[in-house]
Order: structure tokens, then sequence, then C-alpha cells
């Protein structure tokens, strides 16, 4: 799977690491020639995923799904998911 980073610091705390990695693994677990792209804004973490074939994309949000259920994070889904066979969301970043 390829993963692109965005706007990252050098030095990555061991949260963002340890989330990364489990979604990485989540993802290439149902698609292994997927991409994502992990954009870091100021407040919050914008995350894209391709699939290789539209027909993984519910299999992927559905994991990715259960995975921040887990974790307890929010995420702000597209609303386009369907129509253009890619998984976009947001994850606020917590107020310090």
């Amino acid at each position: 799977m390829e993963v692109s980073r965005r706007y990252f610091s050098k030095i990555m705390l061991d949260n963002e690491s340890a989330y990364f990695a489990h979604i990485t693994a989540v993802i290439d677990s149902v698609d292994e020639l997927a991409s994502m792209e992990i954009t870091r804004t100021t407040h919050s973490y914008h995350i894209r995923i391709a699939p290789s074939l539209p027909k993984y994309a519910q299999m992927i949000l559905k994991e990715i799904l259960k995975l921040n259920t887990i974790y307890g994070i929010h995420l702000e889904l597209s609303k386009s998911i369907r129509l253009s066979s890619t998984v976009d969301f947001q994850i606020e970043m917590p107020e310090l």
C-alpha cells in the first residue's frame, strides 16, 4: 500500500505513529493496492483513501469505522464516498 504524508514534522508523536500504523494495517488487510494520503493541518488530519477497485470502498469504510470506534475517535466523513469510490475523512485534533 502506498502512503503519502504531507505537512508532518520530522518527529511524530508516539500516538500519531501508533494510530497511523494501525489504520495502514487495517486498509492493507482489505486492499493491499490502495493508496492513502494523510495531510496534517493546524487543527486536524485529513485522510484520503483511494482503493484499487471501487468494490473495496465500502469494506475499507466499515473497517475504518470499527477501528475509530475502538479508539473513541469521531470522524467527519465525506458525503461523496459512493460517487467517487474514495474514502475521505477528517479527524479533529483536541486543543492542548
